[in-house]
């Protein structure tokens, strides 16, 4: 994170060298499956969701330090324009989009805590910004800390089916799964989030960058620096059982820095951004084996 103004200089200053030199050099061809992010803007893809207004439309964000600025893009990396957005964030890991009534709300989570110090971390809710919006309200924020100490996270998703948001933390080994009633949005004080569970030992290589639950809420993927894994959840089951079982492991080419994942409108699809310039953005279909569902 930035904490000076120096730094802050120090760092704009490199940002704008490297922008100019990525937009006066020809590209490299990206590897297969995988397309640049036009945007240049986007240096530091931390978060990814598909719209729930507009198929075939992602939202992203930048990493710690980051200005509030939304990024909308296709599914092939083509900008589509940047929405400012009336808030101060921190540390931005992640996004994740929740339908209450006739509302998409777009939740931003200011949840990264490199060095394991915040007491309480945040996550803001506007509703999703229309085409050609190129400003947003934050709705409301909700507060909450962990049980057991500060986590750093960078994965949040929506369990609809509980009305819970989860949040997948980064460095314990394994990973920890947690969840915050979203109904507790309107507490005044700090929401205790609940410990849910965490895969087996060894189930995902490396730290968990990313977190999504399509749809239906029974396809759960992770994303860490050594892969992509899906669980598959029967109706009503409790997370802890879902994340006992061995993972389906999802092909992906090496993507350095691969900290950014969205599961597309499209059902068998999954997304995944990487943290640098140029930006990489990684499009495949997968088929859920019946391993990830615990059959036989």
């Amino acid at each position: 994170m930035r904490e000076t103004r120096h730094g802050v200089a120090c760092a704009t200053a490199l940002l704008a060298a490297v922008l100019a030199a990525c937009s006066s050099a020809p590209l490299p061809a990206p590897p297969e499956g995988v397309n640049w992010v036009e945007d240049a803007g986007l240096s530091e893809m931390s978060g990814l969701v598909a719209s729930a207004r507009d198929p075939g439309v992602l939202w992203s964000i930048n990493d710690s330090g980051s200005l509030p600025r939304l990024y909308r893009l296709d599914e092939q990396g083509r900008a589509l324009g940047r929405v400012w957005v009336n808030a101060w964030w921190r540390d931005t890991e992640s996004l994740a989009i929740w339908r209450e009534g006739d509302t998409h709300w777009l939740l931003v989570g200011d949840v990264g805590d490199n060095r394991g110090v915040r007491d309480e971390v945040v996550v803001h809710a506007l509703a999703e910004p229309a085409r050609g919006d190129t400003r947003a309200q934050v709705a409301w924020t909700l507060r909450f800390r962990y049980p057991d100490g500060p986590r750093d996270a960078e994965g949040i998703a929506v369990d609809v089916a509980n009305g819970d948001l989860l949040v997948l933390s980064k460095r314990d080994k394994p990973a920890r799964l947690y969840r915050v009633p979203l109904s507790a949005r309107d507490a005044e004080e700090t929401v205790v989030a609940e410990y849910l569970g965490s895969p087996a030992a060894g189930a995902i290589e490396g730290d968990a960058t990313g977190l999504d639950l399509d749809a239906s809420g029974r396809q759960l993927m992770v994303l860490s620096y050594g892969g992509l894994y899906l669980w598959l959840r029967t109706p009503g089951e409790p997370w802890a059982s879902v994340l006992a079982r061995p993972p389906q492991v999802v092909p992906m080419p090496r993507l350095r820095k691969a900290e950014a994942l969205a599961l597309s409108a499209t059902p068998g699809r999954a997304l995944v951004g990487a943290e640098r310039l140029p930006t990489p953005l990684w499009s495949s279909r997968y088929a859920p084996g019946d391993a990830a569902a615990g059959k036989p």
